[in-house]
């Protein structure tokens, strides 16, 4: 998905899993967590590769309100 879709989506502390040039290659596992600090997905975002957001189907789940 776009990583704009998941804005409460912040960082692991320490900028874990997150290391690249430009910006995470998300390569190394989850390294977005959800407000309550769980990590829940992977940002790829480096200049040499995609913008996208992938979320961890065991620990996400689509709900509507």
């Amino acid at each position: 998905m776009h990583p704009d879709n998941a804005t409460d989506l912040q960082p692991l502390p320490n900028w874990e899993n997150s290391n690249g040039c430009c910006g995470p290659t998300g390569d190394e596992g989850l390294n977005r967590a959800c407000p309550c600090g769980a990590p829940v997905a992977t940002l790829a975002a480096d200049c040499f590769g995609p913008y996208e957001l992938h979320l961890d189907p065991v620990r996400t789940y689509a709900f509507s309100q």
